[in-house]
């Protein structure tokens, strides 16, 4: 259940990394704003990363994905719904996604690790290269899904490419496409990811069950070849 909900968190946070320079330029009105957006929102990978195995330790790799999914919401509707007038708030409300998309992003590639394990514990098979592959799929695919809704949006705002201002629908638009579209489709990761069965207690027992039949395995090979 984790990979469609990882889809759903790449599409919001690819929506809003395409938005950045339509809400610096036609929402906050200055284009210059574009590059600090970008290190707020993407950043602070170097500040949550770090930090990620004490979370997992304390909280367990599931609800540590929804707390962080719940972050990105709280952000996504605040870079919505911030007033232009004042920068500074948006900015905040950016950071905030960044934490969002840094936590998550980085439990992704955890998350796949334990789908090896849960794969081979399930059929006695360890295809590590099927499931890399599926998740670098996915990758690319909330890249893809998540740039195009952005797009589409904003055109069905009414925004006019070259224009130098933009009518008010079409700042709505970008509004809405950096913020509540990203909130949304979060909000759908949050609800596909409640089905995830693997607690920390359940995955440390499979693990330890696929050990247990490996060193049977061997001690068969060993008895056989012996014999």
């Amino acid at each position: 259940s984790w990979k469609p909900a990882s889809l759903a968190f790449l599409t919001a946070l690819f929506s809003l990394q395409t938005m950045n320079v339509y809400y610096a330029r036609d929402v906050l009105g200055n284009a210059n704003y574009l590059t600090l957006l970008t290190i707020l929102s993407t950043a602070s990978i170097f500040v949550i990363a770090p930090l990620i195995p004490r979370i997992v330790k304390a909280f367990g790799k599931k609800t540590a994905f929804l707390a962080f999914g719940a972050v990105g919401i709280v952000g996504g509707l605040g870079i919505s719904f911030s007033p232009p007038a004042t920068p500074w708030v948006s900015m905040v409300f950016f950071a905030v996604m960044g934490v969002s998309t840094a936590g998550v992003n980085t439990l992704m590639w955890a998350l796949e690790a334990d789908t090896v394990e849960y794969g081979e514990w399930r059929t006695g098979v360890r295809t590590e290269g099927i499931t890399y592959a599926l998740f670098s799929f996915t990758r690319k695919l909330g890249q893809a899904v998540g740039g195009a809704v952005a797009a589409y949006v904003i055109a069905f705002g009414g925004y006019v490419g070259g224009a130098k201002v933009q009518s008010g629908g079409a700042v709505d638009a970008i509004r809405l496409a950096a913020g509540i579209v990203p909130a949304v489709f979060i909000l759908i990761g949050i609800a596909i990811f409640f089905r995830y069965p693997l607690t920390e207690q359940t995955f440390a027992r499979m693990v330890a069950e696929t050990a247990e039949r490996r060193a049977a395995r061997v001690a068969d090979t060993a008895g056989t070849t012996t014999g």
